[in-house]
């Protein structure tokens, strides 16, 4: 009778949607500023977190809540800080567009929450899920009554134990040693906090990488090329050199090789994909990034393809591309007097350099040494109309010009002074 029970409880927590896409609820009520944990899973098109939304009964607005979204091995996950006043919400899902049996479609997914209050130690925990890279904290309150918490982190084992004042918001601090890429959680009393491990940054260390996006991910279909760009970035305050670019599964890497790359620099990689038949539903691996000088510092980028037949189905995520992009995250942008020596792309600034920012050459001394050319053409021109203009003489008129001269200085039998000119 019990395990049944239990199983009837468990199914109750259980919110599911009749469609193509799935939310899944920790809880089946929460209190006022607890922490609402979802899954969600489907084929969108595009998701993120200004895509969800908490209405209080039929509000036009949204109540302002801290959240979050995070895409890990194909589901979503969703965290909120509720807000202060109890009632009935609303989980929207909205303006959107998923994949249900081949059509694309952009219905609300609408799902009823209850907030009230209980007389029970429920937490506030933020956030909800975590990706770090290094040392990290969570927030933590009370919302009802003096408390007791017990924190375990399952990937180091590392445990804390604090005594929480209602009401009163506490930071746990976190250490996190080099581990590879996993996922894994951190068990706060009843809530389980996922946690998704990439590689840790040396905060010593002067060289860094940092890969745009984190995860190269897609849906593809056999038999075809697909072209992607990811970006390289050196986050690091000393000059990278020799970096070598190399993948586990087959794909074609445009450059292989990095000569150097300075700090706040970027790099945009062009990758080529071929599936030439269908072996699994899925293509995983990854793209490592090493330097060849400094051996230690290995980077990796994870690669997770679905594989379909269906065309509809097609996702392509592109980092150059990506709308969503600062362009502090790939490039800089170039003042008014500057021009581009690079490529340049889209970005949540406009138009963003991935290169270097040149002054623009100053175009007076142009236009002056322009002018002075025309001026010295004229010139030219004109003195050889001069010349055209000018009637030769011919030796019979220089000889009776001569004549005449000679003429007029002997006429009237005057005495001739000078020189007689030579004829």
């Amino acid at each position: 009778m019990k395990k049944s029970l239990s199983l009837l409880l468990i199914i109750l927590f259980l919110i599911q949607i009749v469609s193509a896409v799935e939310v899944t609820f920790s809880k089946q009520s929460y209190q006022p500023e607890e922490t609402l944990q979802a899954q969600i899973s489907g084929n969108f098109l595009s998701l993120t977190e200004n895509n969800i939304f908490i209405y209080k009964s039929e509000k036009a607005h949204p109540e302002p809540v801290i959240k979050g979204l995070t895409k890990q091995n194909n589901i979503y996950y969703f965290y909120a800080i509720l807000p202060k006043q109890p009632g009935n919400y609303t989980f929207k899902i909205q303006d959107t567009n998923y994949l249900e049996r081949g059509e694309i479609k952009s219905d609300s997914i609408i799902i009823p929450i209850t907030v009230e209050l209980k007389n029970q130690s429920d937490l506030s925990i933020n956030p909800g899920f975590i990706i770090p890279n290094k040392d990290f904290n969570i927030k933590v309150k009370s919302l009802f009554g003096n408390t007791k918490l017990n924190a375990i982190f399952e990937a180091t084992g590392e445990t804390k134990n604090i005594s929480l004042i209602e009401q009163t918001e506490e930071t746990i601090k976190f250490s996190l040693p080099e581990l590879p890429p996993q996922s894994s959680k951190i068990i706060i009393n009843n809530y389980e906090i996922p946690v998704f491990l990439i590689k840790k940054i040396n905060e010593t260390s002067e060289l860094k990488i940092e890969f745009i996006p984190y995860q190269l991910e897609g849906t593809i279909i056999h038999g075809n090329k697909y072209d992607f760009t990811i970006i390289i970035k050196n986050t690091g305050n000393k000059k990278l050199e020799n970096l070598k670019l190399s993948s586990t599964i087959n794909i074609t890497i445009i450059p292989e090789k990095i000569e150097f790359l300075e700090p706040n620099a970027t790099k945009i990689i062009n990758l080529t994909i071929y599936v030439s038949k269908i072996t699994d539903k899925k293509l995983e691996g990854r793209i490592k990034v090493e330097s060849l000088k400094d051996l230690e510092n290995i980077y990796y980028l994870p690669v997770i393809f679905n594989i379909t037949q269906n065309k509809s189905e097609v996702k392509i995520k592109d980092a150059v591309k990506e709308t969503g992009l600062s362009c502090s995250q790939i490039g800089i942008l170039c003042k008014e007097n500057e021009l581009c020596s690079g490529e340049t792309v889209a970005s949540l600034e406009g138009a963003c350099c991935i290169g270097i920012c040149n002054k623009e050459k100053s175009s007076t001394s142009s236009i002056i040494g322009y002018i002075l050319i025309i001026l010295l053409i004229l010139i030219i021109i004109y003195i050889f109309w001069k010349i055209k203009r000018r009637k030769l003489k011919s030796p019979e008129e220089l000889l009776k010009e001569k004549s005449e001269k000679y003429k007029k200085r002997l006429e009237g039998g005057k005495e001739v002074y000078g020189k007689l000119d030579s004829v």
